[in-house]
């Protein structure tokens, strides 16, 4: 019985930030659509538009993001601070590394690295099967304002939006699951939620085999100190230096991607031997 109450309990999170979405997207789009009734094609479904990020104002949509990325910290912070952290913090840990030791570090830099080459890769093989797909999302981050940076965008998508996501899929929803089901299968559903709140085909698909890098993390590393790092980096890359990775595959896409792929797994490799498997259930 209290697996299945656990199940569910890993369900609320995922609710909640649609919520918290609604109650922040919604009225922003309200104001938006009467601020703009006067221009030609603006209407009601430019609220859905704001939700998917794929508004016509680009620089709204970032603010109403801006606005639900500090609730979503401040509120999932709090809840996972509660339930997870304050409960445990005496708790004595046997040969179980709590700090960034160079090893840990590097191992993080690596796999931020070469998951962006598993991205290419999965969007690759995705895109050459449906096309149709690439060409949404694309145009979602053109509509987003990725190709013209703003602060907003910057904050959002490098601090608050990984921040955020760490606490509610690694943070709250694994953890959670991690008490009704094994190890593997909480990973799945976790980063199967991830993948879907995306709400687009293509990043829904690479953020689904990203979620399963960043559960490993927080399993192995016993919480989601060491996945926020790894997130963070992966985000500054692709926000920044996307144009340098991109640069490598044009050079020879076959080597750049087996290196990548090479590197995440080495990357892996090298954090599973920085931690005992001492403790690990249930967590």
């Amino acid at each position: 019985m209290k697996r299945i109450v656990h199940f569910f309990k890993s369900i609320l999170p995922c609710l909640l930030m649609i919520l918290l979405q609604a109650v922040v997207i919604i009225p922003a789009g309200i104001i938006y659509v009467i601020t703009n009734a006067g221009d030609s094609g603006t209407d009601f479904s430019d609220i859905l538009n704001l939700w998917t990020g794929a508004a016509a104002d680009a620089r709204f949509s970032q603010a109403a993001n801006l606005i639900y990325g500090l609730l979503a910290v401040l509120i999932f912070g709090c809840w996972y601070s509660r339930v997870f952290v304050r409960p445990f913090r005496h708790k004595k840990r046997v040969n179980q590394p709590t700090g960034f030791s160079f090893h840990t570090v590097i191992s993080m830099l690596f796999l931020a690295i070469g998951l962006q080459y598993v991205t290419i890769l999965v969007v690759n093989i995705t895109s050459s099967l449906h096309p149709d797909w690439l060409t949404a999302y694309n145009a979602l981050m053109e509509n987003a304002g990725y190709s013209d940076l703003s602060l907003p965008l910057i904050i959002y998508s490098i601090i608050l939006a990984p921040v955020a996501e760490e606490l509610i899929f690694r943070g709250l929803i694994f953890r959670y699951a991690r008490y009704a089901l094994p190890f593997w299968i909480a990973n799945i559903w976790q980063a199967l939620l991830f993948g879907l709140v995306h709400g687009n085909f293509i990043q829904g698909i690479y953020a689904f085999v990203m979620g399963l890098f960043l559960g490993f993390l927080c399993h192995r590393g016993r919480g989601i100190k060491y996945s926020i790092p790894v997130h963070i980096i992966y985000n500054i890359i692709g926000v920044w230096f996307s144009g340098l990775i991109e640069l490598t595959t044009l050079l020879n896409y076959a080597v750049s991607v087996g290196l990548g792929i090479a590197l995440t797994i080495f990357a892996v490799w090298l954090f599973y031997t920085d931690f005992t498997p001492a403790g690990m259930q249930k967590n």
